[in-house]
């Protein structure tokens, strides 16, 4: 069977198209998992919860998309304030209380934003899968043999342009570099006069955003239930795995990483092993590198 798919692999361009699915899918991944790095890089948080704000998101661009008739492209300039807010919100009602007492009160607190969250959606929305259909959902681009979803294409564009934007704002602008400090040594940062907390509650309103952008974009390509969160969760995890806390530029490789192996091992193994093959690659890179394939001791004087 497997040298079956191989062989068919080899034929009629199929494996570039494969790769280029890949690819494709890849890109949003690496938004997932941007919004996550951002907050565990400046909170030293791991959001629990950050695949439930994924799939607010996507709601949010839906009910805009239903409701109001607004593109989801266009949408997204009220899915990122929306984004935004229900972040600060999370951050003040349930983390910035707890965040000085430990890694583990705020794993527990964001999980109970998890739970509070995918409840509050199966009850308002029900359970039913959702989808935004436009005009052009079923469109593609003809490249000879390459067949290109237009609504894959933009998810994707879309993802590489939010990743640009996020790293010339992190490198470029006072505030991004200010970010940084704070996500190297918050402690040594408040020494110097920068003001770690509101900019730790920055990071945490910034990678909300970066969420729900994220299920702005997924609200464009497929379907999405309220349960859909953790899948997410494990992407970002996954990415997280191969880069460690790298830059944008290295959160990008991971994405397009993930989003090959995942395209190749549905190819071989079924789509329904997709998540299977994620969590194959976690395991795997959690004990050959648990730092990350792209990370570097370092020895810090104190």
């Amino acid at each position: 069977m497997v040298l079956e798919q191989f062989a068919l692999l080899a034929k009629d361009w199929l494996f570039i198209q494969v790769l280029v699915g890949g690819l494709l899918i890849g890109g949003v991944y690496a938004l997932v998992a941007a919004g996550f790095t951002m907050i565990f890089g400046v909170l030293k948080l791991l959001n629990i919860a950050h695949g439930e704000f994924v799939v607010l998101g996507s709601y949010v661009a839906y009910w805009v998309f239903i409701l109001l008739g607004i593109d989801p492209i266009l949408a997204i300039a009220i899915t990122l304030p929306a984004a935004a807010l229900y972040g600060f919100a999370t951050y003040f009602l349930a983390i910035e209380s707890v965040s000085r007492k430990g890694i583990e009160p705020t794993i527990v607190a964001s999980f109970g934003v998890l739970l509070i969250l995918q409840s509050s959606m199966l009850a308002a929305f029900t359970g039913d899968p959702r989808s935004i259909v436009t005009e052009f959902t079923g469109e593609s681009l003809v490249f000879g043999p390459i067949i290109m979803p237009l609504t894959k294409l933009l998810a994707f564009t879309l993802a590489v342009a939010a990743l640009l934007v996020l790293s010339l704002f992190l490198n470029k602008t006072q505030i991004g570099k200010a970010l940084r400090a704070v996500s190297q040594d918050a402690e040594a940062s408040m020494l110097m006069g920068i003001p770690a907390r509101a900019l730790q509650r920055l990071g945490f309103v910034i990678g909300s955003m970066l969420a729900g952008l994220t299920g702005n974009v997924i609200a464009m390509v497929s379907s999405f239930t309220p349960t859909l969160g953790p899948e997410f969760l494990l992407k970002s995890f996954v990415i997280l795995a191969i880069v460690g806390i790298g830059n944008v530029r290295e959160v990008i490789i991971g994405g397009l990483l993930l989003g090959t192996v995942e395209a190749f091992g549905s190819f071989f193994l079924g789509a329904g092993m997709r998540n299977v093959v994620a969590y194959g690659l976690l395991i795997i890179l959690l004990l050959i590198k648990p730092t990350g394939l792209f990370s570097k001791a370092e020895e810090r004087e104190v």
